[in-house]
């Protein structure tokens, strides 16, 4: 006892010494961002509310115990004692650390903002469900847990203080020599008072208000049941449960008092009776649920839960942003000819033959140039080449210490001298050398690049980089190789922290780093740059958001930036339907409302609000520092901005079902769509949303566009794709083209199917792998053009001693037609005919039979319109009819 009376007071300072110092380091790390009103917001709130619950928490739990005291001491003064204490300061300690931890629900309760949009069920706005329900369950939870844990605490004194279980010796032995200490589980029930009873009884009655609230608050959380046909508040929920639960939150007050009166005048069967019919009520609601959910409900289902599917579907679509999807028919004509292919060379000289996988491969193999750089992943880009819309290919080449010789793996290599990465890798999607190599726009150490100049490539902040290095110091940092020497250099930026005697000490202490402390080439110009992982450095700012998994490189105004995509998500929203993300995490609302900009030299970190919505908007009441507005980001940035392929792959796979607004179709699951398979490395694998430069339809110029196609479900014909906008101004947009479900539109895996069918295909890629080599199918692109479907594939090589894959050929698919070519416009020219560099005047005239031809195609496309009700795609048809009528007329 001694020992420990001693030791507990080290313990006290060790748990707060070295957090408080970790804190400051915190503090002092968000202030060189200029975001310590972040850092301070956040850590204000918690240390309030852990201190509040934590407080409230210590006294209401020793209040009991001095009560039990005293009951069994009959009010004479005696020890409290010191394990008890102890043992209620541990207590106290972990619930501060819990309940301190929902500052997010406590500052979203004091400043959430309006949704616009009413429940249906208790006509509240969303916002009650988003912001006020979490707040009032945490301060219910609380208390049930607060009382929970008095009741624990309280009997277990009753049970020390008054002897109830007594410890009895017992020989061990024969001898009489040894003993043991047993606990004799038999209570003395004459030692049990009716103080103790009534004190008992008391928090009872306490608990049993508190679970009349919980059972009130309850009611509104019935609009997230999941016991229905769909997610939402169903029949059985709205006509049973919530009335049950109405009964329960009334009656429980009334046994509350109950309980009340049995301690008050030691009538304990009073108490008894209350809490048995508040059981039954539980019981019988429970069963009444199950009988009205099986015997009436199940059924006729469709007729009872109609409204409810409606509901359902409504609030999905906008708690995803899919209510105002422009969706339109796509009437697939398959006329395609080589004058369209012509007049289509911004998406014909666009299509991606490189796959991102074999492409990282070969980036690795050809621009690596030393073991301890690598190539993480390849992003997806545009930029404007000479006038032209280029879509590119381009990985960043950061540092991997891991890849460090182990004898070079010293503290000093580590943190002083390999702090960065170096340049990029960047090629068009389409360009192939003679070797079936990709043409590199930018390539090589220092960068070289025609089109492109960076003045600032070094990479000190990437998705590789995951420890702490100390910069202008008086060990010169490598920089890149050259030749059979080094280039070394000192970083000009402006990030990172100044190294002060006590900052070293600092943060000595929280990386564990003595290093840190005693070296001699730390001097007083020297920074520590902290957390240049950008998914950790974004999160550590700003944990209440959540991430996009494939941050990527920009170059713009001659340096290297990271753009992140952030969501606003919550799982509150009534009626819409739930979705996992990842492991665990469940959400029902989502919003792309965030662009993050990370400079990948300085490591300053912006963010940029994208997108007008309830959630950041919130977020911005708590945070006035922390968001900007999007017309802030500089021009150059906006350019780059994209729609991120995880947020549309989720709104898809949501789409394929409640693209069904119709409730019988929905419960009938008539029209179930599905994202398409496609082939890769031999495996039948799920197709990815892709990014490609078109003209949408009914567009004037060609734009970058994220699409995914769909397919029928349980059949591998397509019925139409989804296409998400990414430049300005109609970055967002979500645009769904149908095809007739009349006709067959070949799918992804029926592609696959002819390819593997084709005879002289399938024997060259048989003869390639007996040869040695990996025949790597790449991604089967689904590319719309005019108003026919074009497919491509690429096929690689790779030798299986060399890890270089090489693009050796291009598949082309169009209606009936199938070929394999050295490059896509062999393949082109196959199928379409010689392809004419120029379009000249002539064939822009229409002949007689042509402008026939092309007023039918105006006229099917006018009744497909009616027929989907989108009139002011059938005015656009019969205008367009009408004008082509005149020409015919004049011809």
């Amino acid at each position: 006892m001694k020992l420990l009376k001693i030791l507990l007071p080290l313990i006290v300072i060790f748990l707060i010494v070295f957090p408080v110092l970790g804190i400051y380091g915190d503090w002092v790390w968000f202030s060189a961002l200029n975001y310590a009103n972040v850092f301070r917001t956040i850590l204000s709130t918690q240390i309030i509310l852990g201190l509040i619950t934590g407080i409230v928490f210590f006294l209401v739990i020793y209040a009991n115990l001095k009560i039990t005291q005293r009951t069994v001491l009959k009010k004479k003064k005696g020890p409290t004692g010191f394990l008890f204490v102890v043992a209620i300061l541990f207590l106290t300690l972990t619930i501060s650390l819990v309940f301190g931890n929902n500052w997010e629900t406590v500052l979203k309760f004091f400043n959430g903002v309006s949704f616009g949009i009413q429940d249906p069920v208790f006509i509240n706005d969303i916002s009650f469900y988003v912001f006020d329900l979490p707040f009032y369950s945490f301060l219910i939870n609380y208390g049930i847990v607060l009382i929970a844990f008095s009741l624990l605490v309280t009997v277990t004194g009753y049970v020390i203080y008054s002897g109830i279980f007594s410890v009895q010796r017992k020989r061990t032995s024969e001898d009489g020599g040894s003993f043991e200490e047993t606990f004799e589980f038999k209570p003395e029930l004459k030692k049990i008072d009716k103080g103790m009873i009534s004190h008992l009884l008391v928090l009872v009655g306490i608990l049993f208000l508190l679970v009349s609230a919980w059972f009130y608050i309850e009611r509104f959380n019935l609009l997230y049941s999941s016991t229905g046909v769909v997610f939402g508040a169903a029949y059985t929920d709205l006509n049973v449960k919530i009335h049950w639960l109405t009964i329960l939150a009334i009656f429980s007050p009334i046994v509350s008092i109950l309980f009340f009166f049995a301690a008050k005048t030691h009538r304990y069967k009073i108490s008894l009776f209350g809490a048995g019919a508040f059981v039954g009520i539980l019981v019988i609601g429970t069963i009444v649920a199950f009988i009205v959910q099986g015997f009436v409900v199940n059924p006729n289902e469709f007729s009872i839960e109609e409204p409810y599917i409606e509901r359902n579907i409504e609030f999905t679509l906008k708690a995803y942003g899919l209510d105002d999807v422009d969706e339109e028919p796509f009437p697939v004509t398959y006329d395609l000819t080589k004058t369209d292919i012509a007049e289509n060379k911004g998406t014909i000289n666009n299509i991606r033959l490189w796959d991102w996988r074999p492409l990282k491969q070969t980036y690795q193999q050809l621009q690596l140039f030393r073991t301890y750089y690598n190539f993480n992943d390849v992003d997806v880009d545009r930029y404007i080449f000479d006038g032209e819309y280029k879509q590119v290919l381009l990985s960043a080449r950061e540092l991997d210490q891991k890849q460090l010789p182990t004898k070079a793996k010293t503290w000093v290599n580590e943190h002083l001298v390999y702090t960065h990465g170096y340049g990029l890798a960047m090629s068009p999607v389409d360009r192939i050398s003679e070797e079936g190599l990709p043409e590199l726009f930018v390539k090589d150490i220092p960068p070289k690049s025609d089109l492109l100049t960076i003045d600032r490539p070094e990479i000190y902040y990437g998705e590789q980089t995951d420890n702490f290095i100390v910069v202008k110091t008086n060990t010169e940092e490598f920089d890149y190789p050259k030749e059979d020497e080094n280039v070394y250099v000192t970083y000009q930026g402006g990030g990172g922290i100044e190294l002060s005697s006590f900052i070293r000490f600092v943060y000595a202490l929280k990386f564990g780093s003595i290093e840190l402390l005693v070296s001699g080439s730390i001097n007083p110009d020297s920074k520590i740059l902290l957390h240049r992982n950008i998914d950790t450095r974004v999160q550590k700012i700003a944990p209440f958001l959540k991430y996009d998994d494939d941050p990527y490189l920009v170059v713009s105004d001659n340096k290297l930036y990271w753009i992140y995509d952030a969501y606003t998500t919550t799982d509150r929203y009534p009626y819409s339907e739930q979705v996992l993300i990842g492991d665990s995490a469940k959400l029902n609302y989502i919003r792309n409302s965030v662009k993050i900009v990370i400079d990948a030299y300085n490591g300053d970190v912006d963010y940029y609000i994208i997108e007008d919505e309830p959630l950041i908007n919130t977020y911005k009441k708590i945070f006035p520092d922390l968001f900007k507005d999007f017309s802030e980001m500089p021009e150059g940035l906006k350019k780059h901005i994209r729609y991120p392929e995880n947020l549309l792959e989720l709104q898809a796979n949501l789409y394929s079902t409640y693209h069904m607004k119709d409730p019988r179709v929905f419960y009938n699951k008539e029209d179930v769509w599905k994202i398409p398979d496609e082939i890769f490395r031999g495996t039948r694998t799920k197709m990815e949303a892709y990014y490609i430069i078109m003209k949408l339809p009914g567009e004037e110029k060609e734009e970058f566009v994220l699409i995914i196609p769909f397919n029928p479900r349980g059949k591998e014909n397509m019925i139409g794709w989804m296409a998400a906008r990414s430049d300005q101004p109609e970055y967002g947009k979500l645009k769904v083209f149908t095809f007739s479900k009349q006709e067959l539109v070949y799918g992804p895996m029926q592609i696959e199917a002819r390819i593997d069918q084709d005879t002289e295909i399938s024997q060259k890629i048989t003869l390639w792998s007996q040869a040695g080599s990996d025949v790597i199918r790449g991604n089967l692109l689904v590319i719309p053009i005019e108003n026919s479907i074009l497919y491509v594939e690429p096929l690689y090589l790779q030798a299986s001693e060399s890890s270089v894959p090489q693009l050796k050929r291009v598949i082309v698919a169009f209606g009936n037609k199938l070929s394999m070519q050295e490059s896509l416009t062999d393949a082109l020219t196959v199928v379409f005919g010689e392809i004419p560099e120029e379009i000249p005047e002539e064939i822009e005239e229409l002949l007689p039979e042509q402008l026939i031809g092309e007023a039918l195609n105006h006229y099917n496309a006018a009744q497909d319109a009616l027929k989907a009700g989108n009139f002011t795609k059938y005015a656009e048809e019969i205008e367009a009819l009408g004008k082509v009528l005149e020409q015919l007329n004049e011809s």
